[in-house]
């Protein structure tokens, strides 16, 4: 959502990790989409906060656009986004 995501760890360490800020068309979808981001992170090596800012990212492209699906443009610019 518009707060981020805060990621605890088994060890209780909590990280937050902002989103950007984005006008929202059709909010369908978001959560499937930042939980399969986030899973889709995870299965590629990333660590925690950069699988959740994954899911940030895909989860605001999704909610700018009508559907709950993203073009394939958007999903590498999610996954580009994570390293910028």
């Amino acid at each position: 959502g518009a707060d981020g995501a805060l990621v605890v760890n088994a060890d209780g360490t909590r990280t937050e990790v902002p989103t950007k800020t984005v006008d929202a068309v059709d909010t369908n979808g978001a959560g499937d989409m930042f939980a399969g981001a986030f899973l889709y992170g995870m299965t590629q090596g990333m660590n925690d906060e950069q699988a959740a800012k994954l899911a940030n990212n895909a989860a605001a492209k999704v909610v700018g656009v009508f559907g709950a699906r993203l073009s394939q443009e958007d999903h590498q610019a999610a996954l580009t986004e994570v390293n910028a």
